[in-house]
């Protein structure tokens, strides 16, 4: 079974839920997530989510991002199935950068 060391990288700047990573074929290790607000006058707040299915079982929920500071979400490796989705909602338009680092195994 190869595996593989892929990032995934995506700027929230709206309230809409993102999709960051999707394990279409296999099972994907999700060892970080780094999330950083851009803004200097804005402090924000963020949400992280898988779908299991139609069902969303929340990492985070309405985190604290103060203006200019990152944070990391996990503490350990997460483990998403084929079909499960990694998402991000932002609580304000100001920019918030995640950084998504996933160990695929097919």
């Amino acid at each position: 079974m190869p595996e593989t060391y892929k990032s995934f990288a995506t700027i929230l700047g709206s309230t809409a839920a993102t999709t960051i990573y999707s394990g279409s074929s296999g099972t994907g290790i999700v060892n970080s997530i780094n999330c950083s607000n851009a803004s200097t006058s804005t402090a924000n707040t963020i949400t992280i989510e898988i779908l299991k299915g139609s069902t969303a079982y929340s990492l985070i929920t309405s985190g604290a991002v103060p203006t200019s500071t990152a944070f990391q979400v996990l503490d350990s490796p997460v483990i998403l199935e084929t079909n499960n989705t990694l998402r991000a909602t932002a609580g304000f338009t100001a920019p918030i950068h995640i950084l998504v680092s996933v160990l695929e195994i097919t």
